[in-house]
């Protein structure tokens, strides 16, 4: 579900319990749903950063910020295991601090202006792109093509590499003055046709790097940070300045940023960023304070860290408006991406209706669970999805009031029967479609509930009452994420990775998620109740602040004595310390 570091854990756990008021929503609904937690000891703070952003990675747990999924990222391979080494891009890089004989240069946000770049580059210095030999073709198209020498030994390959290598890393002011003094030389010892190639290579590399623009602050090396967030996604951006010129700018989203401060989401994108970035700099300008140093950022790559990182959070100047230039690209890019997913919703909803041959597009959906231990405290949720996205202050939850013991089939039915009940009371507008967390044996008894209902029955609704037909039902089995609907119970084939499956998943996800969250609230109230009961000097308003206070009875144990002694005062809090 989450995780974490600190130098004192005990401290840090016991705050999400003790301040709940201060908690995000999000962080409250992780407080409720948490089942244990695990810890793990490292040596040194660093080490910690280290194993927090592999977890994050490896988990990608909900309740942390994460950077959307990275395979959409790509990355200059440069192979070492071959006596000439091999240029490729790949999308996952293996970092193992150097095993595999490999550099990787990126990440590369835009793949066309990679292979742009590239293209332009192989002809400047025409690298291998396979291990083996080159055919007679390929080595007759290279001569065409190449604007540089051909390397007629390994050791003039690898001085090539070398500076292809240094035009990644944005030092190409340094490979153009060795070009000139190796033209020179040429010239100087008539070999004019070469000195000639190398003279091509320099105007290119000089046309290539008249397409970067010039962000000098005093030339260096930087990384302009910005970030902007909307609701509960922000975007990113990362200007990578080398030499004072502006060599690449990145852009990411961030999920799971509800909630989260600016200094949180600088800190989880630094540790996420950082950790697969090929080319560290000397200086990191944020929009907002860290609490990483460095040399955590340095430790998170050492591969790649060359020297001490100074980190910038500059309040006005020139690096100031760089940030604010930042964020004004990172708020077109996150709007850019709404947009996006605004037309995938829609698209979803259409493909619904297709597949389901709805009437109309399903606008409104309505997805129902039920949430339970061994048939106690049963709870029921209801999530709205108004044009594909979460509507989240039109939930609903529901106690389970007539179904006795582990009954999941009647337990929806009553909560089903009770939702179209009110309905006129509460004014709620029908659904389109509704979504049940189940499979065939579900289905049947909530659509059995509305046919032909007793007359004499309070509360007793058929279909014409409801304003629905069964086949506006379907239930969504988790096993094999198979979908049945109406009263035929017909199997509906979607492919489980289209936008229409992937909705579909979301909301019964959902569901049971805001189930689960109440359910545990149920939980956590009445195994409090039960155990301050009958303690002496306890009575409803002390137990009330007491669970508003820390939550739960594991909350009321793992508290501070003192911050009990300041809610109680010392003789309740020593008559509650005794008897808990």
């Amino acid at each position: 579900m989450y995780i974490g570091k600190a130098n004192k854990l005990r401290s840090r756990v016991q705050s999400y319990f003790r301040d709940a008021a201060e908690l995000s929503d999000a962080k409250k609904l992780m407080v409720g749903t948490v089942a244990s937690i695990e810890t793990t000891i490292t040596s040194n703070e660093q080490e910690a950063l280290i194993l927090e952003s592999i977890m994050v990675k490896k988990h990608k747990p909900r309740f942390n910020v994460s950077l959307k999924d990275d395979k959409s990222y790509n990355f200059v391979k440069i192979d070492y295991r071959y006596g000439r080494p091999v240029v490729t891009t790949v999308r996952r890089p293996e970092f193992d601090h150097g095993r595999s004989r490999a550099k990787y240069f990126g990440p590369y946000t835009s793949g066309s202006a990679l292979y742009e770049n590239l293209r332009i580059l192989r002809r400047i210095f025409p690298y291998r792109k396979k291990p083996k030999d080159l055919t007679v073709f390929e080595q007759e198209l290279t001569r065409k093509r190449s604007l540089g020498p051909i390397p007629q030994s390994d050791e003039e390959y690898g001085g090539m590499i070398a500076g292809l290598i240094r035009v990644l890393s944005g030092d190409t002011d340094a490979v153009i003055r060795d070009l000139k003094t190796r033209m020179q030389t040429l010239a100087r010892n008539k070999r004019y046709e070469t000195a000639a190639a190398v003279r091509d290579q320099i105007n290119n590399l000089a046309l290539l790097q008249s397409r970067q623009k010039i962000m000098s602050i005093t030339r260096g090396s930087r990384d302009v940070i910005s970030i902007h967030k909307k609701d509960d996604a922000a975007g990113a951006n990362v200007f990578v300045i080398r030499g004072g010129k502006l060599i690449n700018k990145l852009n990411f989203l961030l999920q799971h940023a509800s909630g989260e401060t600016m200094p949180q989401l600088v800190d989880a994108f630094l540790t996420q960023y950082y950790s697969e970035a090929s080319n560290l700099p000397r200086e990191i300008i944020l929009p907002a304070r860290t609490s990483l140093s460095g040399a955590d950022i340095a430790a998170l790559a050492p591969e790649h860290a060359n020297g001490g990182i100074k980190i910038s959070v500059p309040s006005r100047g020139k690096k100031r408006g760089l940030v604010k230039l930042g964020e004004e690209n990172a708020k077109e890019y996150l709007e850019q991406s709404r947009a996006s997913w605004e037309k995938a919703a829609q698209d979803a909803l259409s493909e619904l209706k297709k597949a389901l041959k709805l009437k109309e597009l399903p606008s409104r959906i309505e997805g129902y669970d039920i949430s339970n231990i061994q048939g106690q405290l049963s709870v029921g949720s209801m999530v709205v999805f108004s044009n594909g996205k979460p509507a989240a202050g039109e939930y609903r939850k529901f106690k389970i009031q007539t179904v006795k013991g582990a009954n999941d089939f009647a337990s929806l039915a009553e909560v089903l029967k009770r939702r179209f009940s009110s309905h006129k009371k509460t004014a709620w507008p029908n659904p389109d479609l509704i979504l049940l967390d189940g499979g065939k044996g579900q289905l049947s008894t909530v659509l059995n509930a509305f046919n032909s209902p007793s007359s004499h029955e309070e509360g007793a609704r058929g279909w014409s009452d409801i304003g629905m037909q069964p086949n506006q039902f379907i239930a969504l089995a988790k096993r094999e994420e198979e979908i049945f609907q109406g009263k035929e119970l017909k199997k509906i084939e979607l492919d489980p990775q289209s936008d229409a499956s992937r909705l579909l998943q979301r909301i019964r996800d959902e569901a049971h998620r805001f189930g689960q969250k109440y359910y545990h609230a149920r939980h956590a109230k009445a195994e409090t109740k039960s155990a301050l009961d009958g303690i002496p000097g306890i009575g409803p308003k002390t137990k009330k602040l007491l669970i508003r206070t820390f939550g739960s009875m594991s909350g009321i144990r793992s508290a501070d004595k003192y911050d009990i002694i300041r809610l109680l005062g010392e003789a309740k809090t020593k008559t509650l310390l005794e008897n808990i």
